[in-house]
This record gives structure tokens, sequence and C-alpha cells, in this order.
């Protein structure tokens, strides 16, 4: 299964595929800091930070070295990995769900390792896939899974919803909510 677009970055002339995995974003959630931390490492140019995001997913020689002469020009799509481990897509309309109907609280609001083991119960309990087929799943691809099964549900069921409102807050702050605590503005924007 493959939903999300690929992640693609070249060290040393060769493309490696990130893949944001549910396993990915479990481990790398549990680093010290989290998703925000991670986040702020990557847009320093952080090399360890680097490394912890790539090491799984390429299995050459000498990746310290190969990340450090690369580093500008895979910054932002080592950004698009951590914020796709994190369940956030920056393309996604406002008004589309960003999560789960059980996971709708805002990923701020709650612990990421809370919002992470709830995609993981969605795949293993309610869409029924072994934990190595859920853990090898995107947070996207859970989630979307996760709204088939239910409409599948409520269409067998017959039952609704009631209406909730929708969100319509721009996507700018909707990112000002989750990093937060990065200290980053828009550029331009007056303090």
């Amino acid at each position: 299964m493959k939903l999300a677009e690929d992640i693609l970055i070249v060290l040393a002339g060769e493309t490696v595929e990130l893949r944001p995995s549910l396993r990915h974003a479990i481990r790398l959630e549990r680093r010290d800091g989290g998703f925000r931390q991670l986040f702020r490492e990557i847009s320093e140019g952080s090399l360890s930070a680097a490394i912890a995001i790539v090491d799984p997913h390429y299995d050459g020689d000498m990746i310290e070295h190969r990340i450090m002469d690369s580093m500008t020009e895979i910054r932002s799509a080592l950004i698009a990995y951590v914020l796709a481990c994190a369940g956030i897509d920056p393309d996604k309309p406002s008004e589309e769900k960003p999560a789960p109907d059980a996971a709708k609280k805002q990923p701020d609001a709650r612990p990421y390792s809370v919002y992470l083991a709830d995609l993981y119960k969605f795949g293993t309990g309610w869409l029924g896939w072994t934990p190595d087929q859920t853990l090898d799943a995107t947070p996207a691809e859970i989630t979307l899974a996760f709204d088939g099964h239910v409409e599948k549900l409520k269409a067998i069921h017959g039952k609704s919803e009631p209406q909730k409102g929708k969100d319509t807050r721009p996507i700018e702050e909707k990112f000002r909510l989750i990093f937060t605590d990065l200290g980053t503005q828009k550029e331009g924007a007056e303090a």
C-alpha cells in the first residue's frame, strides 16, 4: 500500500526513499523533545536529527558524511518527512479532517504518542491489519483507511453523525498552533 507521495533524497548520487511509516513515526516521536524538537533541529541543520530520519532507510556506508554533504539539498524533504510522520498534510484544505473520528483532537492538545497509539489501535483493531501491516502504513494511509471503514459501517447500518462545523482556519494558523514553541513567525509578519 502506498498513498503518500514519495519523499526522495539523493545521497552521494544514490536516491533514497524516506517512507514516513507509523513504525518510524513512533521511533522519532520517542526522541527527546518529540516531533517539535526534531522539526526545530532539522530547520537548524542538525546532523544527528537528519541521521535519525535517514538511517533506517539507507543501507550505505559513511552516512554522516553523505548527509553532511547534502544537508542543504535534503532539508525540505526531511521537514516534509517529519510533517508526514506527525500526520500533517500541509496541502490538505482546511475543511478536511486531519485525523480519524476518534482522534479529532488537535495534535497539540494531547501528546503525539497518544495520537500515534490511536493510529495503531485503528489499524490493528478497527481495520484488522496485522501489527506489521499497521506499522508499515503511513499515518495518512491509516487515517484514510479508517475513514473508509467508518463510511462502510455507516452505509451498512444507516447511522450518521451529527454535522460538525468545518475547520476553516488557514493552514498558517494550524502550523502556528502545532509548532508554537519553535519561536518562528511568517516572514514579513509583525511580532
